[in-house]
């Protein structure tokens, strides 16, 4: 009888654990606007969770959308981020209040629409990375849209942002020419990449500013032009992040 008190205590205490455990994670954001089929995966789970109005999302947690489907998330902070049909998107690492913001995310496939509040405080950053490329955002408007094939595609509609080669975040150093090494030299201050054009992945690291896009190939080669503002507006994923942004008086 003892033996069984005794374990009965402990199985308590255990439960007690798991439910304090399981509620002491604060959640960044919430689900503000899931269409038809979108679910959230949390952090360390397979399961699949049908998305809500109103539902709670922490950081770790995956959201996917399947076909004809669409999901907005709103952070503490009023920033919105959009994911449109066949995407996978996952909130990696998240720390947001009313005042300060540090949030890295993955879009593994799909399209992504984000409109970020202006960043003030140096310790403050919100980066979204793909299979190619790392953007790091100071408060702007932007798309990105990854391939099945990782190639990616970043579309900017107002302030800039900062891409670079996902190589070099994830600390791959490219490999330099082999020869004799030449005494030091003055090297020239970074110049703006004037139209498309291919330059290697050990060269880059571009500002691209409003009315601008840079698509990033799987090799890590990547290409800067202008887009047609008119032509891209035709398009509905567009015209309903518009009307979100609108609606949100973004």
């Amino acid at each position: 009888m003892h033996k069984l008190a005794r374990g009965g205590t402990l199985v308590g205490i255990f439960l007690v654990f798991v439910a304090f455990t399981s509620t002491s994670r604060e959640p960044v954001g919430k689900v503000t606007f899931p269409l038809n089929r979108v679910f959230v995966i949390p952090e360390g789970s397979s399961e699949l969770r049908m998305a809500h109005f109103n539902m709670d999302v922490f950081a770790g947690d995956k959201i996917e959308t399947k076909r004809e489907s669409r999901c907005e998330i709103t952070l503490h902070n009023g920033d919105v981020v959009r994911i449109d049909e066949n995407s996978i998107y996952t909130l990696e690492e998240v720390e947001v209040t009313e005042e300060t913001i540090k949030a890295s995310s993955f879009l593994s496939v799909g399209k992504l629409w984000a409109t970020i509040r202006k960043i003030f405080s140096e310790d403050d950053y919100v980066t979204v990375k793909s299979p190619t490329a790392v953007i790091a955002v100071r408060g702007t408007i932007y798309r990105v849209d990854v391939a099945e094939d990782s190639l990616t595609t970043l579309r900017v509609y107002d302030g800039e942002v900062e891409v670079s080669p996902q190589s070099t975040s994830t600390g791959m150093v490219p490999q330099q020419p082999k020869g004799p090494v030449g005494p030091p030299r003055d090297v020239p201050g970074p110049t703006d990449v004037q139209g498309p054009r291919d330059v290697s992945i050990a060269q880059w690291l571009e500002i691209v500013k409003a009315q601008q896009q840079v698509v990033i190939r799987p090799d890590g080669r990547f290409e800067k032009s202008d887009f047609d503002v008119l032509e891209d507006g035709k398009s509905d994923w567009v015209q309903w992040n518009k009307k979100r942004d609108e609606l949100l008086q973004r």
